[in-house]
């Protein structure tokens, strides 16, 4: 019958015993295996390509989010741009949320956890390298989840790169990237990582549109520390 494994399918828990069947499926904590047994061999295999019978399925995501207050959006492009302007660096935040309850409605907050700009100085001036290093922060609240992040790429385009794919691999949570901070309409982009699966979001539904750019506190640029490489070769050459 449709919807339904051809062969038995048990769970490999404390209390597991091996069903009475030639073949069966089963699932345990490192995967799903096919349990054979004939005269000749008995094996358990990988199952790589499904089980017959069963109906597919496919991964999936629907975030029950509303969109980030404009506020917050504005404060994180006003603390990059100012970053990128003094270093020509990228930064970092941190998102959380405290889910609606008892009446209160959707609360966001951002935090910049402490970070590290390496860089050089070359032909005279100073160059961010691309790496990013940061720490975690704390909560601003009990009540309040982890939802993610939003880094700027200073003055280039907010796609993902493959640093940021490879560091938010098992960050779960929303990821935001800000692109062309330093002009009027920085652009973003937007993805959300669960079980190292990542999911592209449409920007429209988690931010509004952005309109100007707002001072960062202060607070966010004193978790700065710039960490510059005084001599480079570039240098070098251009002093003899």
């Amino acid at each position: 019958m449709e919807g339904e494994p051809l062969f038995p399918v048990a769970v490999k828990d404390a209390a597991f015993t091996p069903p009475d069947a030639p073949t069966y499926y089963l699932l345990a904590a490192n995967g799903l295996f096919v349990e054979r047994r004939t005269p000749l061999f008995t094996a358990s295999v990988p199952v790589e390509a499904g089980v017959p019978g069963l109906r597919p399925h496919d991964a999936h995501l629907a975030l029950h989010l509303p969109r980030l207050p404009r506020s917050l959006l504005e404060r994180a492009v006003g603390f990059f741009r100012a970053v990128f302007g003094r270093w020509e660096g990228e930064a970092i935040l941190v998102m959380f949320c405290r889910p609606p309850g008892d009446g209160e409605p959707w609360r966001f907050a951002l935090d910049a956890p402490p970070q590290l700009i390496r860089g050089r100085f070359e032909r005279g001036r100073f160059r961010a390298d691309l790496r990013l290093d940061y720490k975690t922060c704390e909560k601003p609240g009990p009540d309040y989840l982890r939802l993610g992040t939003i880094h700027s790429h200073g003055n280039v385009g907010p796609w993902h790169s493959a640093i940021d794919v490879h560091d938010e691999l098992y960050d779960t949570g929303l990821h935001i990237t800000a692109g062309y901070v330093d002009s009027p309409l920085p652009e973003f982009a937007a993805a959300f990582v669960v079980g190292r699966t990542r999911f592209t979001v449409p920007v429209d539904t988690i931010l509004p549109p952005f309109r100007t750019a707002r001072r960062a506190p202060e607070s966010w640029m004193s978790r700065i520390t710039v960490a510059c490489r005084s001599w480079s070769p570039a240098w070098r050459n251009a002093a003899n």
